[in-house]
């Protein structure tokens, strides 16, 4: 070992390096990459929940479901009583005679259907979901 000016020695050097510190930036993308994957998961299951609500309330009133998809028309904070959550309406289109287009909407409370609304040629049909078995 090294002596100093002193006359005491110096430690030696140890070969095991210290873990360096979290890097903020990076916990900071690595944190922001889980968010981004698990909002494009929730809105994934949403989309394919809506979809399934569509085929279901188009077959029971015999229309014919138009081009298989649907968008997100809205998106807010809603309260019901003690529950606070999003509430999401997506839009959709039916046909009644494969020659027309018709818009329709459902929408969903947290992961619930709520109700779905078609602009039926003969009147508006306005469907409660939240107290049906979907």
């Amino acid at each position: 070992m090294p002596m100093t000016a002193c006359g005491s020695t110096r430690a030696a050097a140890t070969t095991e390096r210290a873990r360096p510190p979290v890097n903020v930036t990076e916990f900071s993308l690595l944190f922001g990459a889980g968010l981004v994957a698990a909002l494009w998961w929730w809105m994934v299951e949403a989309r394919d929940r809506v979809n399934l609500v569509c085929r279901e309330v188009c077959r029971d009133l015999e229309l014919q479901r138009l081009d298989e998809s649907v968008s997100l028309n809205r998106l807010r904070l809603a309260r019901d009583g003690d529950w606070l959550g999003f509430e999401r309406v997506y839009a959709f289109e039916f046909s009644v005679n494969g020659a027309d287009r018709h818009p329709g909407e459902v929408c969903l409370r947290g992961a619930l259907p709520l109700w779905v609304h078609l602009e039926h040629p003969d009147g508006a049909i306005h469907v409660d979901l939240h107290r049906a078995d979907l």
